[in-house]
């Protein structure tokens, strides 16, 4: 196919759209359903038309989201950027690895994680926005797209302690929307912590993959073991149950992280550590009962911290 349209195929173009909008629109027996199918069957071709002159077919879910790009693949899940096909906004959609469709367990983690993530609305936590099915059967959980992560941020540039404040406020007040709700993140780390925008009060808490039930262990879900080794308190690491104090563990570990990072020194710096330490002792009842209480000695700390 040439590269650009000579008038000569713009105008056939408008002759072949037109006897198709009169046969949508005048031809036919008049059945709203039959027409409406017809409808989305030309938007079908048009969408998959458009996308193979850039030399690929998409995939469409639920003949609303265009699949543009894989951006993360794991054991049993991959991620997808997508787009709406009217809005065009941006979405990841997280689904099964076909190779994984018939795990059950597998299955059973991602229709968790939209149960959990469907129940909690908060600024500082990544929106679960719909649950849907491809094709084959496999669920698309989509959710709000934020492509960067607070490790990006944490690699690119040096935090002052007003930046890591901002940041753990932000962390603590998600985690305090996901307690309330009843649950326990299980995963907290640089990565899972989302950007938006330069604005380090609006980061959000992402990724409810191993989620709970405040009260629960992994072994409920009929997994051994989840989380990361770095950031999980040891309750978790022996298979124990989780409660909120389990992800405060976590979030004193980031502090430590972010601590390590700042290009400031000081009092300040030294309470924070302090701070990250109590956040982050071994035993569950060393730490602050919950993530208000943590928020509280954040605030302690003499920073104006937006609420």
């Amino acid at each position: 196919m040439a590269d650009h349209l000579e008038d000569t195929d713009f105008e056939e173009v408008a002759r072949n759209f037109a006897a198709l909008w009169h046969a949508l629109t005048v031809a036919g027996d008049g059945d709203p359903e039959k027409h409406r199918s017809l409808i989305n069957q030309v938007r079908d071709a048009l969408d998959r038309g458009e996308h193979r002159l850039a030399g690929h077919d998409p995939t469409i879910i639920a003949n609303t989201f265009i699949l543009e790009a894989l951006v993360h693949e794991g054991a049993t899940t991959r991620i997808y950027r997508a787009r709406h096909r009217d809005l065009l906004s941006l979405h990841a959609v997280k689904t099964l690895r076909p190779d994984q469709a018939g795990d059950p367990v597998a299955r059973k983690l991602l229709l968790n994680e939209a149960r959990i993530g469907g129940a909690i609305r908060h600024p500082n936590v990544a929106a679960t926005e719909t649950l849907l099915r491809f094709a084959d059967g496999r669920p698309a959980l989509v959710l709000e797209w934020i492509d960067r992560s607070l490790e990006d941020i944490v690699q690119e540039t040096s935090l002052g302690v007003g930046d890591i404040m901002h940041v753990i406020a932000a962390i603590l007040r998600g985690l305090e929307a996901i307690h309330a709700a009843g649950y326990v993140h299980g995963d907290l780390s640089l990565s899972n912590i989302r950007s938006m925008d330069n604005d380090l009060s609006r980061l959000k808490i992402g990724d409810f993959g191993i989620a709970l039930e405040t009260g629960h262990c992994h072994r409920d879900l009929d997994i051994a073991f989840a989380g990361r080794p770095r950031f999980a308190p040891p309750e978790q690491l022996a298979g124990q149950a989780l409660d909120g104090r389990s992800d405060l563990h976590a979030a004193g570990l980031i502090l430590s992280k972010l601590l390590d990072h700042c290009r400031e020194t000081g009092a300040t710096v030294k309470r924070l550590r302090q701070l990250a330490t109590e956040l982050a002792r071994p035993e569950p009842q060393e730490r602050p009962e919950n993530a208000k209480a943590a928020l509280h000695l954040l605030d302690g700390l003499g920073k104006d911290i937006p609420r």
